[in-house]
């Protein structure tokens, strides 16, 4: 996350049309996601702020929203990790990763939009998928694997989707539809 992806408490009246008073008394209410800086002022994420203009009919101001979704996809086969993003390419910015821990790490820096993660060839990506799911509730995950895979245990972990296929076109497939119908904004 960069610095101009965090807001003030004044920025966010701003953005709200609104005073400074009705920030902090929206904070008080628990109406919009917020963190307190170590000097205990109040900081805000742009998606939090995207979230809850939605949330209450808010106008999102031009140029405010970030125009494109991100992904990020582990898949200790390279190639196939390539393919899946050279297919989503069109339509979010996408990273691969072949090594979990370096994907965990940019998970944490980007704050994707979506994870997809091959679950068929090892079983320490059910892990991965746990954890991911336990410290980023709101990301969704999607699994894939091989035709034998099994689709239980992946959403078991915390998966949203889980799909018994590495084919390119049917995981593109699965992310348009979580993309139009899941992911409200773009992150």
């Amino acid at each position: 996350m960069s610095t101009n992806d965090l807001f003030t408490a004044p920025q966010v009246a701003k953005i709200c049309s609104t005073d400074l008073k009705t920030i902090h008394n929206w904070v008080n209410r628990g109406e919009i996601k917020f963190f307190r800086t170590p000097g205990r002022h109040l900081r805000f994420r742009r998606q939090d702020i995207l979230e809850f203009l939605m949330k209450f009919g808010y106008p999102i101001p031009e140029g405010f929203a970030p125009t494109r979704h991100k992904a990020i996809v582990i898949d200790p086969t390279e190639d196939t990790a390539n393919s899946i993003a050279n297919a989503l390419s069109d339509e979010m910015d996408v990273k691969t990763f072949t090594d979990h821990f370096d994907a965990l790490l940019q998970i944490g820096k980007d704050k994707p939009s979506l994870v997809l993660i091959n679950c068929d060839s090892n079983p320490e990506m059910l892990k991965v998928v746990q954890n991911i799911s336990k410290n980023e509730a709101d990301l969704p995950i999607v699994a894939y694997g091989s035709d034998g895979f099994s689709v239980d245990e992946p959403k078991r972990a915390g998966a949203l989707e889980s799909i018994a296929t590495t084919d390119v076109n049917s995981v593109k497939d699965k992310v348009s539809s979580i993309v139009r119908n899941t992911l409200k904004t773009a992150v």
